[in-house]
């Protein structure tokens, strides 16, 4: 298989610009053997019991009292509020900090979608408030389309919403009144085209169904739930229901009952334990929408029952008792976008997963996560370098106020953006419901909690479900923290990155070794690569080795041999063009040019199925009937990337007055020379100070230069020493000039997985602008690389390093304290640590 092609394979699919024309499926609309939404929201389930997780609730610190009673059908607002809430409501908002700036960015950007005269969204607005529907189809036709969403996953319906709610809180009746013909017009308008739609093939299923001629017409939505904004027509209908005449009601309530009832979405079809990404978390947004016609004509009561069992699902075995994601800490947030309100809703009626234990420990996870100096996070996968969003952290402050955790998050959250925190276009309802200030000492101020220390949290954090290892020295702004992480879990296409092994490191208030956004590739972590190759993507699960922890020090150790070996396509990629019932559908359409191309270029493809234990456990017995993560994709199947003999990754930290960490890299390919290299991500904001044969100085780059433009810290400027205690170089004294240098160098962070093509097929390669990354590289046939990271300040002494004659004892003198660790390679090639303080007790990791 060529490079190009797993590139190809590996891009998630692309609506071409000219799609075939849909076949005939089934007479009845449905996939093989798959249930129809009638029998699933019914409680037909054909699959055996998933894996068991334990879970309990725990109502400690929980506010019951703020859970009002939801009252009688027909009266709002009812999803999120009762109009007995409105006054305390009213009262936050003018009365605490938060409240005020929340109520005001609302206002704002309502007020510039709405009456900015350089938006046309006003002009629309008019017209729909007007109940000018030929004028309101006039111009969408004009302009083909709604006007620009107004934030990420908030349409131009999202400002209607923002101004209802705005006439609710003011008890405005003229804004009110204006809200409510606007939101019905808005729903006359959009009930043709999602009736079309949703009468298409796999029009049960709101998230699967296409028109059967899907154009650029606007009216036809090639989604019907883009129509009804998800939940947020369910919204505008809840604020601006007592400003509506019962025609109104009638049009917008008729358009949510053609969008919900008898209608599944996104992870109904699938197991329990399937249900574990932040898409399942994003379709809660139909249950939520359903809600607003609660009891009333075209309620379907069933939509409720099913949004809760998959919230539950998502809840155990999405999120662990540890309360880490199978996302990152930022990716997650999105799904709980919709998880969040509708997990509050459902608590209004008496099914209260807000206390369950794993949404409980998930702040546990924000803290541990959180960076040493504070107001900053960093995990793994899309979204690694992104922390909790503010829909979640208040709603967890509003129902825990006194929590001391909650409240702490909160507080750096609410700084780390600045005076812009509460500013912006982010989903704002929410947060709007849930405005709480951070809690106040005696003398009025936030409570100080000793950047983490009187919460009286461990050192140390693991979980041994991601095997995601959090460590650091103590609870000081300060200290120094690692994180360590192998993916064991990994079953299948997901926002994982090609990062088995990776690492990061933190100390002296910044981070030295950091991870990214949502760059996917080794290249773009704290890895190793052999010839500029790094793991595949995806990369699949690792194997965790151990873990000891005693006193002042942690050993760890992973294996990312299977990550380098293999990769998985994404698998619904890898399907035969001409036998697969789904490309007969347009839902999935777009990934037939893909298909043609793997099969053309994989002459005799046979799929073999990921056989990692992971991955066995989760699919086995749940493949009756075709349940597809993502809706696209089946069990793994895996293809040769990069095989190596040995791959393994062991690491010491070390805690004290001077912590440092120890980097120990077991890489072999073969048994030819090639170019290993051990890349450090150190972000922008990083220089070189000196660099003298295998010791590296880094320092921030904003340090004294001198008139020729030389780095010159001055004494107390923070550093990072990068020794290399072992790395090998080419077995020939002549080739030692192919030996590279090493180098801090500035890169443009972009993909490569998706190369550069016409617009008419992808769309081409991301990029994330500049970054910067140290390179520490070797011309062997195994770099043996063992690397000392030592942060400290200008004037602070070095550690004194020396090695026994045979190489396998290693002295670090900290001045007066000394560490020894034994380096002993075992018959597999991967290097056992035993580390000896001064002291304390031997700590060794086998």
């Amino acid at each position: 298989m060529t490079t190009s092609l797993l590139r190809i394979i590996t891009t998630a699919g692309v609506l071409l610009a000219s799609l075939p024309s849909l076949r005939a499926a089934n007479p009845d609309g449905m996939l093989p053997n798959e249930r129809t939404a009638d029998q699933i929201l019914n409680g037909d389930y054909p699959f055996p019991p998933s894996p068991k997780v334990e879970t309990h609730d725990d109502f400690a610190g929980f506010a019951q009292d703020r859970l009002s009673p939801v009252p009688a059908p027909g009266v709002h607002p009812r999803i999120l509020l009762s109009p007995s809430d409105l006054p305390g409501l009213r009262e936050r908002l003018k009365n605490t900090d938060t409240g005020r700036a929340l109520y005001a960015t609302l206002k704002a950007r309502a007020d510039d979608a709405l009456r900015n005269p350089k938006n046309w969204g006003g002009e629309l607005y008019d017209k729909l408030a007007a109940a000018d529907l030929d004028g309101a189809k006039a111009l969408l036709n004009a302009r083909k389309g709604f006007p620009p969403g107004v934030g990420h996953y908030q349409p131009y319906l999202y400002a209607i919403v923002m101004e209802a709610f705005d006439a609710l809180i003011s008890e405005d009746a003229v804004k009110g009144r204006k809200t409510a013909a606007a939101l019905a017009t808005y729903a006359r308008l959009l009930q043709p085209g999602v009736t079309r739609t949703l009468s298409s093939p796999l029009g049960d299923d709101l998230w699967r169904a296409r028109a059967s001629d899907a154009s650029a017409d606007w009216s036809i939505n090639a989604s019907a739930r883009d129509a009804v904004g998800y939940h947020l027509l369910g919204y505008g209908y809840d604020f601006a229901y007592n400003f509506m005449t019962g025609g109104e009601r009638d049009a917008v309530r008729g358009l949510i009952a053609t969008a919900t009832a008898g209608k599944v979405w996104m992870g109904a079809e699938l197991p329990h334990h399937f249900r574990n990404w932040n898409w399942c978390a994003v379709g809660l947004g139909q249950p939520l929408l359903a809600l607003a016609i609660e009891g009333e004509p075209g309620y379907d009561a069933r939509v409720y029952k099913l949004g809760v069992d998959i919230l539950r699902d998502y809840l155990t075995y999405g999120i662990d008792a540890h309360g880490c994601s199978t996302e990152a800490v930022g990716y997650t947030q999105f799904g709980l976008v919709w998880a969040t309100p509708f997990a509050v809703a459902a608590a209004r009626r008496g099914d209260n997963l807000l206390v369950q234990n794993h949404h409980r420990a998930m702040v546990d996870w924000y803290i541990h996560t959180m960076e040493p100096f504070g107001k900053a996070w960093v995990s793994h996968g899309d979204g690694g370098d992104a922390g909790p969003a503010i829909w979640t952290v208040l709603m967890w402050k509003y129902f825990y106020p006194a929590d001391p955790k909650a409240d702490y998050v909160w507080q750096n959250l609410l700084t780390s953006g600045g005076a812009k925190m509460l500013q912006g276009n982010f989903h704002i309802i929410e947060p709007l419901i849930y405005s709480s200030d951070p809690l106040k000492d005696t003398q009025g101020k936030s409570i100080d909690y000793a950047a983490g220390a009187k919460l009286s949290a461990p050192l140390t954090w693991f979980d041994p479900v991601r095997s995601s290892l959090i460590t650091r020295s103590a609870w000081t702004p300060e200290a120094l923290t690692a994180q360590f992480e192998c993916r064991t879990d990994s079953v299948g296409s997901s926002h994982e990155h090609a990062d088995r092994g990776n690492f990061t490191l933190s100390a002296l208030g910044r981070s030295w070794a950091k991870d990214n956004f949502r760059s996917v590739e080794s290249r773009h972590h704290n890895l190793v690569l052999i010839d500029g190759q790094g793991q595949g993507f995806w990369p699949g699960p690792g194997k965790w080795l151990g873990l000891a922890e005693q006193g002042d020090v942690v050993l760890a150790a992973c294996d990312a041999q299977d990550a380098y070996n293999w990769m998985w396509p994404k698998q619904v990629t890898t399907e035969d063009p001409g036998t697969f019932i789904r490309y007969k559908y347009l839902r999935w359409a777009s990934y037939i040019p893909l298909a043609k191309i793997f099969r053309t270029e994989t002459p005799g493809f046979v799929p073999v199925r990921d056989p990692r234990p992971s991955v066995v456990t989760h699919w086995t017995g749940f493949t009756a009937g075709d349940p597809r993560m993502w809706d696209e994709d089946s069990w793994p199947v895996r293809l040769p990337h990069n095989p190596v003999q040995r791959a393994y990754r062991s690491i010491a930290v070390v805690k004290g007055a001077h912590p440092y960490m120890v980097v120990v890299d077991d890489i072999q390919k073969d048994n030819q020379e090639r170019l290993y290299e051990w890349l450090m991500q150190t972000g922008l904001n990083t220089e070189v100070a000196s660099l003298s044969t295998n010791d590296v100085i880094l320092c921030d780059a904003t340090a004294r230069r001198d008139e020729t433009g030389a780095i010159k810290p001055v004494k107390g400027d923070r550093q990072l020493l990068m020794r290399v205690l072992d790395m090998k170089d080419p077995a020939k004294p002549g080739d030692y000039q192919t030996r590279p240098s090493f180098r801090l160098e500035t890169f443009e962070r972009k993909d490569t997985l998706a190369p550069e093509m016409s617009k008419s097929f992808l769309s081409g390669s991301r990029s994330f602008g500049l970054d910067k990354r140290f390179v520490i590289a070797s011309r062997s046939v195994a770099p043996d690389f063992k690397i000392l990271l030592f942060p400290h300040r200008v004037g602070e002494s070095l550690p004194i390093t020396t090695w026994n004659d045979a190489g396998t004892l290693l002295t670090i003198d900290l001045g007066g304290l000394k560490d020894t660790i034994a380096f002993t390679l075992g018959a597999d090639g991967r290097t056992r640590l035993k580390l000896t303080r001064a002291g304390q007790p031997a700590v060794e990791l086998n």
